[in-house]
């Protein structure tokens, strides 16, 4: 019987994941430490492994690192809570099979455990890791997917389309992935800087230059009909990698004919989806501290807790690169620790203005609708639990809405458990 080690210290999770592995006609040996996982892999030969990075005693990478240094090691695959893309880029170079995100979606990892247990051994793809720029961190659960198939990507040479918002980077992720290819060759072919009657003559320029190595094309949603042609030959050809970005609604592009179907196959083998940074408001400290650094590295610039509420408080239009902007404008300001709002662009700080406004009239809003509450007899007041549905209700739907009806995306950007969140839409919105 085939034997699977878990090295997993959440209880529950390791449960479930020994019962996907039982399904499978395998038998799960648990540890919930990495000196415990690495003490039953000397004394057993185990078929597979299912290994948290983020370990009691020490860091699941670690454990990578040594289990993979033994001879003839098992197929691993790596666990992750709060991954950064160092970490997917450094578990791909250690050899990891796969990598995949918390909270697990165990019938995504069942048929990918039944491929590793038919697996030979020695397998595991090898890349040279090279570090992520700064700008490529964060826990949000988006930006965790995009690093897992930035990964995926650095580890293979199939074409990758990586598509967000203005600002988001995905030049970046692409340079990122192009520097783990070889050789590490990279063209860039910006398709908006060029006319139509030139861009196809200046592509096939790049497509000639790029050969046996990577083109990247910036925009692709703004190549004409008949240079996605040229680009479809050059794809059928593979002579070179292609890496494409898109800020553009590609799939409404086909819809209208204004682009190829085909090529959008092509080019989307991996598809990296970089989330606007308002939706990642809970990065924001991290991604900060980061640029500052970058910005004024000979000085400490803490931000101060009314600078990272204004911060939060922003919609950041610009995404990822406005607040780039932002942190060199503060590098310039300030001389002295912390950062105060005052230090901020004024588009920012102001802003937080607008905020505080919006704030005191919830305040305001509250307190009528409570005085409204309480103007009936004492024995009449509704009790607390039914005062806070009235106002979950409401809060609820709303937050649904702008998830676009999807409770799991809502629960983990609420962190909110799951099966609590749809208890609550069932009881208060009757929604299942």
């Amino acid at each position: 019987m085939p034997r699977v080690l878990i090295i997993e210290d959440e209880y529950a999770l390791a449960a479930a994941l020994s019962t996907v592995v039982r399904r499978l006609g395998a038998e799960p040996v648990v540890a919930a430490s990495g000196l415990g996982g690495l003490e039953k892999a000397q004394r057993q030969k185990f078929d597979a492994v299912l290994l948290d990075i983020g370990l009691p005693d020490m860091s699941g990478l670690k454990v990578l690192a040594t289990l993979r240094a033994n001879p003839n090691p098992p197929p691993i695959v790596i666990i992750t809570a709060h991954g950064t893309l160092d970490n997917a880029l450094e578990a791909r170079r250690l050899g990891a099979h796969d990598y995949f995100l918390k909270p697990l979606n165990l019938a995504e990892i069942q048929p990918q455990l039944r491929a590793l247990l038919e697996l030979p051994r020695n397998e595991a793809p090898q890349t040279a890791a090279s570090p992520a720029p700064a700008i490529m961190i964060g826990d949000a659960p988006d930006m965790q997917r995009a690093f897992a198939i930035i990964a995926q990507a650095c580890a293979t040479a199939v074409p990758v389309l990586l598509t967000g918002q203005p600002g988001t980077g995905k030049t970046l992720a692409a340079e990122v992935i192009a520097a783990q290819s070889t050789p590490h060759t990279l063209v860039i072919f910006r398709s908006d800087e060029w006319p139509t009657d030139q861009a196809g003559t200046v592509l096939a320029q790049c497509l000639e230059r790029s050969k046996g190595g990577t083109l990247l094309i910036e925009e692709v949603g703004s190549l004409s009909l008949p240079v996605q042609a040229t680009l479809c030959r050059a794809l059928a050809q593979a002579e070179q990698r292609i890496l494409a970005t898109s800020s553009l609604p590609l799939l409404e592009f086909i819809s209208q004919g204004r682009f190829r179907e085909d090529l959008y196959y092509l080019i989307s083998v991996l598809h990296v989806a970089l989330p606007p940074l308002a939706a990642r408001t809970g990065d924001l400290p991290a991604l900060a501290t980061a640029m500052l650094q970058r910005a004024a590295p000979d000085r400490e610039l803490p931000l101060a807790l009314e600078s990272l509420a204004a911060l939060k408080g922003y919609d950041w239009p610009g995404n990822v690169r406005e607040l780039v902007t932002a942190m060199q404008h503060v590098a310039a300001v300030c001389s002295a620790a912390p950062v105060l709002p005052r230090h901020l662009p004024e588009a920012i700080s102001s802003h937080s203005q607008e905020s505080k406004h919006l704030d005191e009239a919830l305040r305001r809003a509250l307190i009528a609708w409570v005085d409204q509450k309480l103007t009936c007899p004492e024995e009449l007041i509704p009790d607390y639990d039914t005062l806070l549905a009235e106002v979950e209700k409401p809060l609820l739907a709303e937050l649904l809405h702008r998830f676009e009806d999807k409770p799991t995306r809502l629960a983990a950007a609420l962190n909110m458990n799951r099966a609590t969140l749809r208890r609550k839409l069932r009881e208060l919105l009757g929604k299942e």
